[in-house]
């Protein structure tokens, strides 16, 4: 099997409030695609993000991880958007993260791999 791209697709109940939501926090104006009515898509770090409308989305809420260089950093910015974040976690020698949940309770984590000397990579 070639695997040629990853969609991974994450259910909203309002997709004008997600995409100011997602817009924000991914630092873009616009979806990279609108393939029908309740679908919008964005391309991140090598994966497309599908947003669908789903009027049940929060009983099913799912988690996406995304690999960042500078976790804190992120928190920080995310933070200052008004949009609560969780705290940055570490897990000794490998990883610093953190979760954050969209309106409908899906839960984006953002982490940074650490190096063998405890920085982050």
């Amino acid at each position: 099997m070639d695997i040629t791209s990853v969609t991974v697709g994450l259910p909203v109940t309002d997709i004008e409030a997600s995409c100011l939501w997602y817009g924000a926090v991914f630092q873009r104006t616009d979806p990279d695609l609108e393939p029908e009515d309740g679908v919008v898509e964005y391309e991140i770090g090598g994966i497309w993000l599908q947003l669908y409308l789903d009027p049940d989305a929060e009983q099913r809420p799912a988690t996406v991880r995304f690999g960042v260089d500078d976790v804190r950093s992120q928190h920080a910015r995310i933070g200052s958007l008004g949009i609560d974040v969780g705290p940055v976690e570490c897990v000794d020698g490998a990883v610093d993260w953190f979760d954050v949940r969209d309106p409908d309770g899906n839960v984006l984590s953002l982490y940074s791999l650490v190096d063998e000397k405890g920085r982050t990579a």
